[in-house]
C-alpha cells in the first residue's frame, strides 16, 4: 500500500517521467477548470469532482504505468493519472456532456468512464471495491500466464481504507503476491467523518504492516517526493 514516504537515499528520478507527469498535471488542471466552467453554466448533468492539489500524487502513478500492458483503475479526483496513463481528453469531454459518441455512449454517469480492454478501468463509486477489482483482474492474468511484467494500481481515499472490498481485496493481494500499488489519499475525512473516527491506529501506514506489504507516508503535494516513492513502487 503506497500513500506513500520519503525515501532516504532514492535514485535520481528519470527526467522523462517528470517531463510526462507535469504534462499531464497541467492537462489534467486545464480540462478541470474548464469542466468547472461548464458545470457552472449549467452544461454538465451530474457531479464534476476536481482534483486540484493532488496532480502529481495521482499523475505520477498513471505516468508510472503503461498502457495496454498494466491495469489503472483511477477515483473521481484522478484526472492527471487518467491523462498519464493516456486517456484521451475527447473521451473525458464527450463522457461529462453526455455524448454517445464517448466510451460509455451517454450512459452510466458523467464520471463512470473508462476503457477496460485498455487497461483503463472504468470508476467504481463504492470507493474501495477497485482494490478487489483489480487483484481479481491480476489473478486472471496470472492464470492466462500474463502476469509477467504487469503492474495493477488504485487510487482511494481514507474512507476507502474502512470498507471491507478493501481489506479483502489487499488481504488477498498480500497473500498471492500481487503485483499491486494502492496509493490512499488521505484527506482527513471520509464524507464528513474525521480520521479519529474511522481508525485508531496511529497511521494508515499501520494497515499496511498488518498485511505484511510495503507502505510510506508522502506529502502528496511534494512533486519530487511524489516522483520518487510511487515510481519505486510501481518498479518493484
Amino acid at each position: 500500500m503506497d500513500s506513500s514516504s520519503t525515501i532516504q537515499g532514492a535514485a535520481e528520478v528519470d527526467a522523462d517521467l517528470m517531463r510526462r507527469t507535469l504534462r499531464a498535471m497541467i492537462e489534467a488542471r486545464t480540462l478541470e477548470l474548464k469542466l468547472s466552467a461548464l458545470y457552472k453554466a449549467g452544461k454538465i448533468v451530474g457531479g464534476v469532482y476536481l482534483g486540484t492539489g493532488q496532480e502529481a500524487f495521482s499523475g505520477t502513478l498513471g505516468c508510472c504505468l503503461s498502457r495496454g500492458r498494466d491495469l489503472f483503475a483511477p477515483l473521481i479526483r484522478d484526472q492527471a493519472g487518467r491523462s498519464g496513463f493516456g486517456e484521451d481528453l475527447l473521451d473525458a469531454t464527450r463522457t461529462y456532456l453526455g455524448s454517445a459518441l464517448g466510451p460509455m455512449k451517454g450512459r452510466d454517469g458523467n464520471i463512470h468512464r473508462g476503457r477496460p480492454a485498455d487497461g483503463l478501468l472504468a470508476m467504481i463509486s463504492h470507493l474501495g471495491t477497485a482494490v478487489s477489482v483489480v487483484s481479481g483482474m491480476l489473478v486472471a492474468r496470472r492464470m492466462k500466464g500474463e502476469l509477467d511484467g504487469v503492474v495493477g494500481a488504485t487510487c482511494v481515499g481514507d474512507g476507502a481504507t474502512s470498507t471491507g472490498s478493501f481489506h479483502e481485496g489487499l488481504n488477498m493481494a498480500a497473500v498471492e503476491q500481487l503485483p499491486l500499488v494502492v496509493l490512499v489519499a488521505d484527506n482527513q475525512y471520509a464524507y464528513s467523518t474525521p480520521r479519529e473516527r474511522q481508525f485508531a491506529c496511529d497511521s494508515l501506514i499501520d494497515r499496511a504492516k498488518g498485511y505484511g506489504v510495503a507502505g510510506h507516508e508522502i506529502d502528496a503535494t511534494n512533486f519530487r517526493e511524489c516522483q520518487e516513492v510511487i515510481s519505486r513502487a510501481v518498479s518493484a
